[in-house]
């Protein structure tokens, strides 16, 4: 009876439910069902299907009560809906081979040493993200874009010029899959979030490969020591921020009651960003956790499946740290508002933003006679506006009565500044670089992302 009330269980109900259409689609991309039409076919109307239970099942799947679960619902309820959402259009419209260039594991990986080789400026990032000569392919086929404006054009267009230039199997050369060899492929794809084994692979200078590391050095350091510090420091974050809602001054009213201060209408001011600050780091702590979490989950997966799993289900291959890059790409280091965003941030789900954001409004100001800039200032507005609604749906996801204009404004804010910074810096002399560009560049979303955090 036990038992049947786990299997019953409404946050078990609605994972499934959530998993079930798109494990479906990403099965249907396997290279063997591929070549049929029906497969496409049956992709595509599982779209809607898809779609609807991933909003259906979100009620399901919140960690209760909301007020103290508040960053747990944002990453393993909103956002993994948002991203569900994103992957049905995705694996339901894509067509053209799935599998990219293969991270493999190098001599020093294997022999638990790492070696550090002189490579020239050009082909380092190439050689960290490659470890096959596969690789330079997929550079080459992304040459042609550069910096953050032509990012509409990157994720989409890539796949498709990789149908022209990639050889594909002949069909009596496909063999039908085990079942345990499709598990396997769906596995691997529902996990690869950034795809960077995938024909769909981001541009290196984006995301690309760890760099060797040994497996005991990514989970023992990168991972659970990573975590460690990660926890303690959005769980201060969190209590400050918390202090200071309750502070009838807020985090003025803190400083002042800790540090003995007189009233002073500066600090007053840059006080007011305090609670922003600390709800924005809980925010990257938080994704960083459960993203850490997804991490030794997989390399459980690896471990426990090749010992006590059968051939046709283990894994092939031994756990590779290298498939494993940092989350963000250090956003904190960004010197412009287009680094932050395209490099930073929105590395994360770039290939969500780019497919259902960017490329569908690149397209229809391309139908509608728009000229190049204008089809990429359309793109970029289309990727922020998704990227504003996701986190508008991240509030509401949490309490209707939150939720405002605010959030949304302040996206599209962005997106013109990264506009009129690539302008500026295309057409004068003027670089945004060094601590100038950092201040340019955390100035402006402390000020004007404060209404939208605000409303946390």
């Amino acid at each position: 009876m036990h038992f049947f009330e786990y299997l019953t269980h409404p946050k078990l109900l609605g994972h499934a439910g959530l998993m079930i259409p798109l494990t479906i689609q990403a099965a249907l991309l396997h290279p063997y069902y591929q070549q049929n039409v029906t497969s496409s076919v049956v992709r595509r109307s599982l779209i809607p299907i898809a779609v609807i239970m991933a909003f259906v099942t979100a009620p399901m799947r919140k960690w209760l009560p909301l007020e103290d679960s508040m960053m747990v619902n944002f990453c393993f309820v909103s956002l993994v809906t948002f991203h569900a959402t994103c992957l049905a259009f995705e694996y339901g419209l894509h067509e053209g081979p799935v599998l990219g260039p293969k991270c493999e594991l190098e001599e020093a990986e294997l022999s638990g040493e790492e070696n550090e080789t002189s490579i020239s400026p050009e082909d380092s990032i190439k050689s960290q993200s490659i470890g096959t000569t596969e690789a330079r392919k997929r550079t080459n086929n992304h040459a042609s874009t550069d910096g953050e404006t032509k990012s509409t054009t990157m994720t989409g267009d890539s796949s498709e010029s990789n149908v022209k230039n990639s050889p594909t199997k002949k069909k009596e050369q496909l063999v039908k899959p085990s079942t345990g060899e499709l598990v396997r492929f769906v596995l691997w794809l529902l996990f690869s979030p950034r795809g960077l084994e995938c024909q769909w692979a981001p541009h290196p200078s984006i995301v690309t490969f760890r760099k060797p590391i040994s497996t005991s050095t990514f989970i023992l350091r990168e991972t659970l020591g990573r975590v460690f510090v990660l926890h303690a420091y959005g769980t201060m974050c969190w209590a400050l921020a918390t202090c200071a809602f309750h502070h009838p001054q807020g985090f003025y009213g803190i400083i002042k009651d800790v540090t003995g201060l007189s009233e002073s209408s500066v600090i007053k001011f840059f006080a007011g960003y305090g609670t922003s600050f600390c709800i924005g780091a809980c925010m990257w702590t938080g994704l960083e956790i459960a993203a850490a979490g997804m991490n030794l989950f997989e390399f459980l997966l690896y471990s426990i499946g090749r010992r006590f799993l059968p051939v046709s289900w283990a894994p092939e291959k031994p756990f590779n740290p290298r498939r494993y890059p940092p989350l963000f790409s250090k956003p904190w280091e960004s010197k412009s508002m287009s680094e932050f965003w395209g490099r930073g941030w929105h590395a994360l789900f770039r290939r969500d933003l780019t497919f259902c954001g960017a490329l569908p409004a690149f397209k229809l100001a391309a139908m509608l006679g728009f000229g190049k800039q204008v089809q990429k200032l359309s793109g970029l507005m289309g990727a922020m506006f998704l990227s504003g609604l996701m986190h508008e749906y991240a509030i509401a996801s949490i309490s209707w009565e939150k939720t405002g204009p605010q959030i949304i404004f302040f996206f599209m804010e962005c997106a013109i500044v990264m506009a009129v910074e690539n302008l500026i810096e295309k057409h004068t002399k003027i670089r945004f670089k060094g601590i100038w560009g950092t201040i340019w560049t955390f100035g402006f979303l402390m000020y004007f992302g404060k209404p939208g955090l605000d409303l946390w």
